[in-house]
């Protein structure tokens, strides 16, 4: 999970080289990497591949900080929805 969220980010919006190769762990809002643009492309993209839809209030820097965070928040959010599903079907 971590090298599919780190290629996105490196690839769609990293636009200063010098931050390259981005680390699991750097930060993404001190770099300047994630601002408002950015963060909703994250989210769409967060959506499309994972089926994850990002809301509202977990637009937090705790979420969204480094690739670390993005993907901690993916693992509760994905067995959130999962065990969600096993009580409805």
């Amino acid at each position: 999970m971590e090298t599919i969220v780190n290629d996105y980010i490196t690839r769609e919006l990293v636009h200063d080289v010098t931050l390259l190769p981005l680390g699991d762990a750097t930060s993404l809002l001190e770099t300047g990497i994630l601002h408002s643009l950015s963060m909703l492309s994250l989210a769409v993209f967060i959506r499309d591949r994972f089926g994850v839809a990002v809301e509202d209030a977990d637009l937090i820097p705790e979420n969204f900080d480094s690739v670390d965070a993005i993907c901690a928040y993916l693992r509760v959010r994905v067995g959130k929805e999962a065990s969600h599903a096993g009580i409805r079907g």
